[in-house]
């Protein structure tokens, strides 16, 4: 008889994970309702914009129903940071990029990237290749698609805690207990935390070591007609758009500049609540409040739609969008309250400011002579929002073996219990950890089949 897993969340690493494992085990996953809906105002958040654009959902394939597929490796200095060895990791990162590409596609998209590479080797930057799949995936329906074979039983409910010999969950019929012989969390950095806190008596605790990469657009820049900047920001395949993000490391702190197609020099598009309008509308396409902030800044309504339509763009005027890096910090984390929701503190340091500042006047030397023209938004002025890739938040509960051993993903003090998801990575130097993850999932599946 097979032994039974159940996986909490049908979300990016849910579903490849379920898929993955059926045909060795008896696979339930447990995910919190049928209907597809994003998730705003289950976490309080005071420490930046987070509730209003927050890309978290419930529903099969959870996020990946809003997620714009960004696809991008961590290197191995990022890895390391991660708590991922960097060696043998990339046959793992292989199957992440054939899960979402075909080999031709992805042949397509690496000869961009090195040519991107090449474009630029010499200089400051280092390149953060990411490639945007033109096909957007419901990842429960591709990785069925992906992985086909035995049946998996779908749970609607909540998970309440983790117990001996299975999960507890609360759901529109009642309390049940779902038997299981290995569980694992793959409920998101914010999700995963709350059940693990919950399943070890720390119901009222905190949880540190959240990290983000918290997102800012900081100026519009004009390029001389013949910049190289224009091509390496947006180089369109049969089948991807292929941005190469620039990167630079100041304090240990990675700061990643992206240029994206502007109409002209105006920064109103860039500022106040309606700079990432038509993301928030994805999300929550009815809400009256979004709809007014559409209609006070056409002028930002006309650059989204540049940006999200015309692959390749090759105008004069950009806008200058920047991630940055944040360190794991004690004080940085989930605020667990028994009956109420969590709380969500996920500040930007002095010392952080000051290094994505000093990444950026980096950016703006090195391409002095291609930017004709720059208008900044003051420092003071840089309007951070939280980037939805929920992190570190399990790395109090697991330890930290070295490797991608099975020890890597267990819980401590909860047997045969493993965490698959954004809140199992200690760091990430450079923003978009979906395809980490997927990586991750495959390499735990790995393990978990070994044993079967």
């Amino acid at each position: 008889m097979k032994k039974r897993v159940v996986v909490i969340g049908a979300g990016l690493c849910g579903s490849v994970l379920s898929t993955l494992l059926r045909n060795d085990f008896q696979v339930t996953v447990l995910e919190q309702g049928k209907k597809k809906k994003p998730l705003f105002d289950d976490v309080d958040c005071d420490t930046g914009e987070l509730n209003t654009s927050i890309n978290r959902a419930e529903g099969l394939g959870g996020t990946t129903n809003y997620w714009h597929n960004a696809l991008i490796e961590l290197d191995d200095k990022d890895l390391g940071k991660a708590g991922i060895a960097p060696a043998g990791f990339a046959s793992y990162y292989q199957k992440a990029w054939e899960f979402f590409l075909s080999k031709g596609e992805l042949a397509d998209c690496n000869r961009a990237r090195d040519a991107n590479a090449a474009s630029l080797e010499g200089g400051a930057a280092t390149i953060a290749h990411m490639v945007l799949p033109q096909t957007r995936h419901n990842v429960w329906n591709l990785a069925n698609d992906r992985h086909p074979g035995d049946k998996i039983e779908v749970v609607y409910g909540q998970a309440q805690r983790i117990v001996d010999g299975g999960v507890e969950v609360k759901g529109s019929g009642g309390s049940q207990r779902l038997a299981a012989d290995y569980v694992v969390a793959c409920a998101g950095g914010l999700g995963t935390p709350v059940v693990l806190a919950r399943s070890l008596g720390q119901e009222d605790g905190f949880v540190p070591g959240y990290h983000d990469h918290p997102m800012a657009y900081v100026a519009k820049v004009k390029l001389r007609p013949g910049s190289r900047l224009k091509k390496v920001s947006s180089t369109a395949t049969l089948s991807a758009d292929v941005r190469a993000g620039l990167v630079y490391d100041t304090d240990d702190l990675k700061t990643v500049v992206y240029l994206r197609p502007a109409v002209d020099m105006r920064l109103g598009s860039i500022m106040g609540p309606a700079r990432y309008i038509l993301s928030d509308l994805r999300n929550d396409p009815f809400s009256p409040k979004k709809i007014m902030m559409l209609l006070g800044n056409l002028e930002a309504v006309r650059e989204a739609i540049l940006f999200k339509t015309r692959l390749g763009f090759r105008g004069d005027y950009y806008s200058v969008l920047i991630l940055g890096e944040q360190t794991p910090l004690e004080s940085r984390g989930l605020k667990m309250a028994r009956g109420k929701r969590p709380s969500l503190n996920w500040h930007v340091t002095p010392e952080e400011l000051r290094s994505y500042e000093a990444s950026v006047d980096k950016f703006y030397a090195e391409f002095a002579d291609e930017i004709v023209e720059r208008k900044v938004v003051p420092t003071a002025s840089w309007e951070f929002r939280n980037a939805a890739h929920h992190s570190g938040t399990a790395t109090s509960f697991v330890p930290a073996p070295g490797d991608t051993s099975k020890e890597f993903f267990g819980v401590t003090g909860l047997p045969s219990t493993y965490v698959c998801d954004g809140s199992l990575l200690r760091a990430a130097g450079i923003a978009n950890s979906g395809l980490t993850l997927v990586a991750l999932t495959y390499r735990l599946a790995e393990l978990m089949r070994a044993n079967a």
